[in-house]
């Protein structure tokens, strides 16, 4: 192996790597969002604030976009449904927020 074959192989680990700790980051914040929009809506339950279908159109649009991202990239018929009910939901969310606070 010369120098050449060694830089590019060492630069191709450290994309790999890139990617791995990226997906690993999306992952964590997938899984974040939704806990803290959930811990808010308590919150605004118990402080009889009703109006909580802005954070639930934050968690379907989010779960939404990863799933469609997912399934068009891997050609998964059932994450595209998922994807598309979730992005319906949100949607729904989205009127019913704005009809609560007469935007």
């Amino acid at each position: 192996m010369n120098k050449d074959e060694i830089l590019k192989m060492a630069q191709k680990d450290e994309d790999e790597m890139e990617q791995v700790v990226l997906t690993n980051a999306l992952g964590i914040s997938t899984m974040v969002v939704p806990a803290l929009c959930l811990l808010f809506m308590i919150i605004r339950i118990i402080n009889s604030e009703y109006i909580v279908s802005d954070l639930i159109a934050i968690i379907m649009a989010q779960l939404s976009a990863s799933q469609l991202y997912h399934s068009i990239k891997m050609k998964n018929r059932k994450l595209l449904v998922l994807g598309l009910f979730t992005l319906i939901l949100s949607i729904i969310s989205i009127v019913v927020f704005i009809n609560e606070v007469k935007i």
